[in-house]
């Protein structure tokens, strides 16, 4: 079994730093994700949660360091990039569809189509 210090982190930080005006959101956060693993983002109101989850989401970009994927460098400079790449986030407090579930709010919009009467994409039920 190989030591997870020898594992390429699937996620990580280097010095992030977010801030707004005078106020740091996140000042020089360093984090490893490594396969398998889970992390938890918990913290007082106002620590930084939001911000950090953000800038790894790409719905905001840092002021400061590094965030990398699989050990490589990435720039993200929207949801959409980071989407591409595999990063999601489903928010807390504003749900797409308080209906529907966390996983079918993920994926509204991107449903599994098969083409129907009229060559017309058609969403599976």
């Amino acid at each position: 079994m190989v030591a997870q210090y020898d594992k390429t982190p699937v996620l990580q930080t280097k010095g992030l730093v977010k801030r707004y005006g005078s106020v740091t959101a996140i000042d020089h956060a360093d984090f490893e994700l490594y396969p398998g693993e889970i992390l938890a983002v918990i913290g007082d109101n106002g620590a930084g949660k939001s911000s950090l989850i953000k800038a790894l989401s790409g719905a905001l970009v840092p002021d400061e360091g590094e965030i990398l994927l699989d050990g490589k460098l990435v720039h993200f400079a929207s949801p959409m990039e980071a989407r591409a790449l595999g990063i999601e986030t489903v928010y807390q407090n504003l749900a797409v569809s308080p209906a529907l579930n966390i996983a079918d709010n993920l994926y509204l919009g991107r449903e599994l189509r098969k083409p129907g009467i009229l060559r017309l994409c058609l969403s599976y039920a």
